[in-house]
């Protein structure tokens, strides 16, 4: 019996120690001195579904994390490096660590960190002279109050330059003058080439028709035929021919009333001609135009050589031309003036964030908000406060889903947005997969906005006791406005806890320097309540 609890013993310490550990940590140094740094390296012999943690360091916060490196791939092997430092001398324990293979947890071993002062003696150590003082960096500011005389000899060349280049000499510019005949032959010409008859547009057809006739009559004989009714204006132009002995035959008077009383039947009458009547009024309105333009001729003989019947002629009248360059010039200077020396008082870092649009900018500065969204809620510190969203719970998912809340602002292709969403489920979630749930997350977002999601990097982050991730991602999006193509950052926090899952969706421009720091204070703030 003592055998086989001497081999029992002995197979169980053998199995146990020859079960070697999937992940371990490496360091150059465990001793260093104030300031210096200790590369610490959590190496994991898997490649595949691997979850590195947010470094947890010593409980007295000695020991701080000056950069976080990205994760290296080996053969069959991942590798994550931290760069740690201490200010403090002391011995300080870093804390095993915990990594997600597979889901499952595997714990590293503690790390003892010796920080040590740096011991100074003065009786070896020469004593050097101080040293003078160094100066800064020229900037902008430094030159600012040159803008001050540069203002004024501006404005004085500004005013030189316009008071020489205002005096422009005078300048002929051509002057077209189409004679009404011509004109209104060239209208009926058109109107053929529209070809309104054959697309059964009569009434449009007629309205041109006569508008044609009555412009060159109102241009070449000056009565007031556009406005007149036909009785009017035929009245008109037998009183006017009769006391002018302009000349116009009754026969084409008689023509012209015909017409137009035909056109305002279709007009007015919904009167539809046919063809051969069409055809035979477009024959007649050109038999008016001539035979009145003969009429005007004859009357105004003095006058032929100034009316051109076959093209167009050119008369040249002088016109005074202002030169616009000066007004211009002084404008463009004015102006230039002005922002140079308002850059140059308030400083161009004040002006492009306040009048360019830079919203983040302004979000870092304002005031702040904290408020509870959802149930059970999420405490959440924003710049704005954030707007309740309907959704709506697609039927197949009714008897899975209770309900969903959501609170967002901005827009997921603008340069900032936050969202905080709450889904609740009708039975706990029991084995939950936290990378297949952010990748439905992650998939959802990416078909709203048309991108593709690259650099995953996800943490383990424990909030209030409820565990979850800490996801960033980076993307490109195309503003539909602009057209134009921008990168961003998603940064994703995904919480699980038995019957709900909360979501914090934050994205934003990733050269924006502000807007990183408004996601930074935005992530601190978040505490999930109860």
């Amino acid at each position: 019996m003592k055998k086989v609890l001497f081999f029992l013993v002995f197979l169980i310490g053998f199995f146990g120690f020859s079960q070697e550990n999937a992940v371990s940590i490496e360091t150059d140094t465990t001793t260093i001195k104030i300031g210096e740094q200790i590369q610490y390296k959590i190496a994991v012999d898997e490649i595949n579904n691997v979850i590195f943690p947010k470094l947890q360091l010593d409980s007295l916060g000695k020991v701080e994390v000056v950069e976080s490196l990205p994760i290296d791939t080996l053969k069959n092997r991942l590798e994550k490096k931290y760069l740690l430092t201490s200010f403090d001398s002391g011995q300080y324990v870093v804390p095993s660590q915990m990594v997600l293979i597979n889901n499952k947890q595997f714990f590293t071993d503690s790390l003892l960190v010796n920080v040590a002062t740096v011991k100074v003696d003065t009786l070896k150590q020469n004593m050097f002279p101080i040293k003078s003082i160094k100066k800064e960096p020229k900037t902008f500011d430094d030159y600012r109050h040159l803008l001050w005389w540069l203002i004024p000899i501006l404005i004085l060349i500004a005013v030189i330059l316009y008071v020489v280049l205002r005096k422009k000499e005078k300048i002929l510019t051509p002057k077209v003058y189409v004679a009404p005949i011509q004109e209104a032959l060239q209208r009926l010409k058109e109107l053929d080439e529209k070809q309104l008859v054959q697309q059964n547009k009569i009434k449009i057809y007629y309205s041109e028709l006569t508008d044609i006739v009555r412009t060159y009559i109102e241009k070449d004989i000056h009565i007031p035929a556009l406005e007149s009714t036909t009785n009017e204006l035929i009245e008109t132009i037998n009183d006017f021919n009769e006391s002018s002995n302009l000349g116009i035959s009754k026969e084409t008077i008689k023509q012209l009333k015909e017409v137009l009383e035909s056109a305002d039947l279709v007009k007015f009458a919904k009167s539809k001609p046919i063809i051969d009547e069409i055809r035979n009024d477009r024959t007649t309105v050109e038999d008016i135009l001539k035979n009145t333009q003969h009429a005007v001729q004859t009357k105004n003989a003095e006058e032929q050589n100034n009316i051109v019947t076959d093209k167009l002629t050119e008369e040249e009248v002088p016109k005074v031309k202002k030169s616009n360059f000066s007004k211009y010039l002084f404008i463009f200077i004015a102006v230039f003036v002005i922002i140079i020396g308002t850059a140059g008082y308030f400083g161009y870092t004040y002006l492009k964030d306040t009048y360019t649009g830079n919203s983040t900018s302004e979000m870092k500065a304002g005031e702040w908000y904290t408020s509870s969204y959802g149930n059970p809620s999420v405490s959440i510190e924003t710049p704005e406060i954030l707007q309740a969203q309907n959704v709506e719970i697609p039927d197949d998912l009714m008897g899975v889903v209770e309900g969903v809340t959501t609170y967002n602002y901005g827009s997921l292709i603008g340069d900032f947005y936050v969202e905080v969403s709450t889904t609740n489920f009708v039975n706990e979630l029991e084995n939950f997969d936290f990378d297949a749930g952010i990748q439905l997350t992650l998939q959802q977002i990416a078909q709203k906005i048309d991108t593709n999601f690259t650099n995953l990097y996800q943490e383990i982050r424990i909030n209030n006791g409820v565990e979850g991730r800490i996801v960033t991602a980076n993307y490109e999006v195309e503003n539909p406005v602009t057209q134009e193509t921008s990168s961003n950052i998603l940064t994703l926090l995904f919480f699980e806890d038995s019957k709900n899952i909360r979501q914090v969706i934050i994205t934003q421009l990733a050269e924006d320097e502000n807007a990183k720091e408004v996601n930074e204070r935005i992530v601190t703030s978040i505490s999930l309540n109860q």
